[in-house]
């Protein structure tokens, strides 16, 4: 199978992806009135540490075994992939839709949903680019955040009603 990162390099995009999401969460929480979003969003920030420890964990794991192996270096993939974690999935706090969101529970739950959808599509891509241990953790993740996306949509049906 062609890996065009290590699984080294897979585990440093997700772990700051969890970062990025455990931040966004929390920012979310502390800024909106709603105490049943306040508690979704603080269980989803959670859940983003849990992600995170499990990364962390499985990178000593894969430094321990010597991972570290030579691996196909593809510039234009690996741009690719960089820029979509760094801003794409879960957006800096300062950007303009992250400031907006703070203040409108809608455009929040939706910049949630797209930051899910955009992390499942960036691990379904490092499913098709690892195998072992790291495939495996992957695609743990990918239903771990599906069941958040689905947590959201939820959310956000109901409170349309509302």
């Amino acid at each position: 199978m062609k890996q065009r990162f290590n699984s080294l390099e897979v585990m440093e995009m997700a772990k700051d992806i969890e970062k990025r999401g455990k931040k966004f969460y929390l920012k979310h929480a502390e800024a909106t009135e709603n105490r049943d979003l306040r508690e979704l969003f603080k269980r989803l920030a959670a859940d983003e540490q849990d992600h995170y420890e499990k990364f962390v964990a499985l990178t000593e794991e894969l430094k321990a075994e010597g991972e570290e192996a030579d691996y196909l270096y593809e510039e234009d993939v690996s741009a690719y992939f960089k820029y979509l974690v760094e801003f794409s999935i879960f957006p800096e706090d300062d950007s303009e839709e992250s400031v907006e969101a703070l203040n409108d529970v809608k455009k929040a739950l939706k910049l949630a949903i797209q930051a899910e959808k955009d992390s499942i599509l960036f691990y379904k891509e490092m499913c098709d680019e690892n195998e072992g241990k790291t495939l495996d953790a992957v695609e743990k993740l990918i239903e771990q955040e599906k069941e958040h996306l689905k947590a959201l949509s939820k959310y956000i049906q109901e409170y349309g009603r509302k």
